[in-house]
């Protein structure tokens, strides 16, 4: 008999948590096809992609991972599912270290040590004129997290191993994160992988819809087709700050 239980990731899971990534979207329409056109040839460089960005996003205090994990009879754990949340306006800059604090630059440096390994063993998975589209799209469309929906929870990343699909796991992950949401009084986003958009709408209660990833005036998604649409949902609490 196995048990699945949720709990907040540690940087001891960061490679479990990139291996999980990359099997939930090594066929996605945007991450898989479009960014790592190379990756069935390359499969060991796709990982390494998400090990990259674990390594730097782990050390940002805004965002907190959550993790999935069977917990077996034998006392072994495994890493089924995993979601990373960001808390954007005000609500996230608490959430940080204070200048004076060492851990206020683990981040930073993360992001140039990887940057350097990044020269050093470049990703053979990867489509170069993509690799950085989404951190793009980010500067275009990312102003609608403004006015009342500044103060937000947004689901970032929500991965779960294909073995354990369809347990269950994945709406436990989205709906933790709308319960922190709920109880501060802010709202909760998401923008949804391309096929993924009736699971966050009607399993996770994602029950507004509102903008999309590929939308703005010199957005790098809008020419790379329906796998990079991105259709925006959103959870209005029931009382906004």
């Amino acid at each position: 008999m196995t048990s699945i239980h949720i709990r907040n990731g540690r940087f001891s899971d960061l490679a479990a948590i990139s291996k999980v990534m990359s099997l939930a979207f090594f066929d996605d329409p945007f991450f898989g096809e479009i960014v790592h056109p190379n990756r069935k040839q390359y499969p060991e460089d796709f990982a390494l992609y998400w090990l990259r960005r674990a390594h730097v996003n782990f050390w940002d205090y805004r965002w907190r991972w959550l993790v999935a994990v069977e917990q077996r009879e034998s006392g072994e754990e495994e890493i089924v599912g995993i979601a990373q949340w960001e808390r954007m306006g005000k609500g996230g800059g608490r959430m940080e270290c204070g200048w004076w604090d060492p851990r206020s630059y683990l981040s930073s440096l993360a992001s140039l040590i990887i940057s350097i390994h990044a020269l050093i063993k470049p990703s053979r998975a990867v489509n170069p004129e993509c690799e950085d589209a989404l951190e793009r799209a980010y500067l275009v469309f990312g102003n609608v997290w403004s006015g009342d929906r500044a103060e937000v929870w947004y689901l970032e990343w929500l991965a779960v191993h294909p073995d354990h699909q369809g347990k269950g796991i994945g709406k436990q992950l989205a709906q933790t994160g709308l319960q922190w949401a709920e109880e501060e009084g802010v709202w909760a986003s998401v923008a949804s992988a391309a096929g993924k958009e009736a699971f966050y709408r009607d399993k996770c209660g994602f029950d507004e819809e509102y903008y999309a990833a590929n939308m703005g005036e010199g957005n790098p998604l809008a020419d790379l087709g329906p796998g990079a649409t991105g259709r925006m949902f959103w959870k209005r609490p029931k009382k906004l700050l």
